[in-house]
């Protein structure tokens, strides 16, 4: 009897057990519910009715029906709390999507002044580095300074909260390095390396990427052993050669090539198949009546084959006309100028007169018929004078504005003549001392020069023995023009041309463009002014200026 009782004794407190925890008596009586719960991000810890019951995702099979609280705790996120009520049976679906949360990172090193980069992305400060406002969560911090050991660590940056770290920088043993190239100009690069590359560069002890590069040559990549101490390696490259083929029309077409070789820039007149080094080379290509032809280039191993076509002008000598100004009225008038061929320089004049030489005037142009008058240039500028005088007084930078003016209203480009072309078209076909002979007596028909008239006037001028009637500057177009429809290429004003000034023609080109290497601050004028003596107003005689004068101007160039 006595044992009965106590069975049922336990029973009883068994039963009273379970259903005080919830456990199978009342999931008998009242059933179950379940719960799938997941979060952004997952991860978060489940708490259902206060008790653990994993990590999302996740799902929790027997709940007990009725009002339930889900609790949902996140690491990097403040907590986020659900009350729901399950009927027998149920599966309620929970999702949360966490609120976002900041904190703040600080990172300090011994030594200071370390560049830091938090996942991959480098900061602009030096450390103490501090970032506030950062999103929660672990972020991989590294930290290098040259000439100390470079750190990493996965700091975590928690809510409201400040994430603090502090490396210790030990040094690293450092060697020198040096390279000696072959040829001597070549590029040395650190692949990868946090310092850029020069003779005698400190770089921590290791292995080393080093890239050397020359035009003309093979680039080449090596591992360097980095020792402590100086390291000297030495890096000869082999030269790179490909065949150039150009193929042209016109047949007849001058085609020189430029290319930088080992001493410096060259320039050679082309040849089939000859070998260029690799790297960058220009092709240019003239021809009588056509439009000059350039191609920029690269050369490799395996050559560069070209087929050209160079347009032809259609155009006709003599043809005057005048370009309309988008702004309202007309640009100078111009004469349209053949190509062809003359010899420029005298030999027995002066020393910058020669040594003389053939000239291809390969590509015809418009010239001015006139000086640029006080006129044109008003269109421009406020300038004194009266309008049909040649404008005076005029810089450099005054006349390219104009110039740039003229371009853009007309859509063409102006610019200043070169010398070839300023003494192609004052010669006009002609081989003396002027267009109209060798005869100076007679150029006070053509133009105003130092003359008699002035010379009544300022008396200690050297002067022509003739009478032209101005004793200074006279109104464009005064006098006789020449066989090409020029006036006033001798005499009046001297004008600008675009060429640099040179002691001689030694290393001229031979075609008529313009000639700039070694250029200082002078340049040439040509043609001689209205107090010019005999020996300055002849087609070959050259002038050097760099500043403004009374007697000084300009006469434009229109490409066609």
């Amino acid at each position: 009897m006595n044992r009965r009782l106590l069975f049922a004794g336990i029973l009883v407190v068994l039963v009273v057990a379970d259903w005080l925890s919830d456990g199978v008596g009342p999931r008998l009586v009242f059933g179950t519910a379940s719960l799938e719960v997941r979060t952004a991000p997952e991860g978060a810890a489940v708490l259902v009715n206060g008790e653990g019951a994993g990590r999302t995702p996740l799902v929790v099979s027997d709940v007990r029906p009725g009002p339930v609280v889900v609790r949902l705790e996140h690491p990097y996120h403040p907590p986020e709390l659900r009350r729901l009520t399950l009927g027998r049976g149920e599966r309620r679906n929970v999702e949360v999507a966490f609120a976002p949360a900041s904190g703040s990172l600080e990172i300090v090193t011994n030594p200071r002044g370390a560049a830091v980069s938090v996942n991959g992305e480098p900061l602009a400060d030096l450390t103490p580095v501090r970032v506030d406002g950062i999103a929660t969560g672990p972020y991989e911090v590294v930290v290098s300074l040259h000439g100390r050991q470079t750190k990493s660590a996965t700091v975590e940056v928690f809510p409201g909260a400040e994430a603090e770290r502090t490396f210790e920088l030990e040094r690293v043993p450092m060697g020198r390095l040096s390279v000696q190239t072959v040829p001597g100009n070549a590029a040395v690069t650190l692949v990868g390396a946090a310092v850029e590359y020069r003779p005698g560069v400190e770089l921590p002890a290791g292995d080393y990427r080093v890239r050397v590069s020359a035009p003309g040559y093979g680039p080449l990549e090596r591992t360097v052993d980095i020792r402590q101490g100086p390291n000297v390696v030495d890096v000869t490259l082999a030269r790179v050669f490909g065949p150039l083929r150009v193929s042209i029309r016109p047949s007849g077409a001058r085609v020189r090539v430029s290319y930088r070789d080992v001493d410096g820039p060259r320039t050679v007149a082309y040849e089939d198949g000859m070998e260029l080094p690799a790297g960058a080379f220009s092709v240019r290509a003239t021809a009588m009546g056509h439009r000059n032809l350039e191609r920029n280039l690269t050369m490799d191993g395996d050559g560069v084959a070209l087929s050209l076509a160079m347009q032809r002008f259609e155009v006709t000598p003599g043809q005057r006309f005048r370009d309309r100004l988008r702004s309202g009225g007309e640009g100078p008038e111009l004469v349209v100028v053949a190509a062809g061929t003359f010899r420029m320089g005298r030999e027995d004049g002066a020393f910058n007169e020669g040594p003389a030489r053939e000239v291809r005037v390969t590509q015809p142009f418009a010239i001015g018929v006139y000086e640029a008058t006080v006129a044109d240039f008003r269109r421009q500028y406020p300038w004194p004078g009266e309008p049909g005088l040649p404008v005076r007084n005029v810089s450099l930078r005054d006349v390219q504005g104009y110039l740039a003016f003229l371009s853009g209203e007309t859509g063409y480009r102006y610019r200043l003549p070169t010398e070839a072309e300023w003494e192609y078209a004052a010669r006009a076909g002609a081989a003396e001392d002027f267009y109209f002979g060798d005869d100076v007596g007679g150029i006070c028909r053509h133009g105003n020069v130092g003359d008699l008239a002035m010379q009544e006037r300022f008396r200690q001028y050297d002067a022509v023995g003739c009478n032209d009637g101005f004793v200074r500057v006279a109104p464009v177009g005064s006098f006789a023009p020449n066989a090409f429809g020029l006036h006033d290429v001798f005499g009046n004003v001297e004008e600008w041309v675009a060429d640099c000034w040179h002691p001689s023609y030694a290393g001229a080109p031979g075609d008529a463009r313009q000639w700039t290497e070694g250029c200082y601050s002078s340049r040439v004028v040509r043609g001689g002014a209205f107090d010019s003596p005999p020996g300055d107003l002849r087609a070959s005689a050259r002038n050097m200026g760099s500043a403004p004068t009374d007697s000084r101007g300009f006469r434009v160039v229109r490409e066609l």
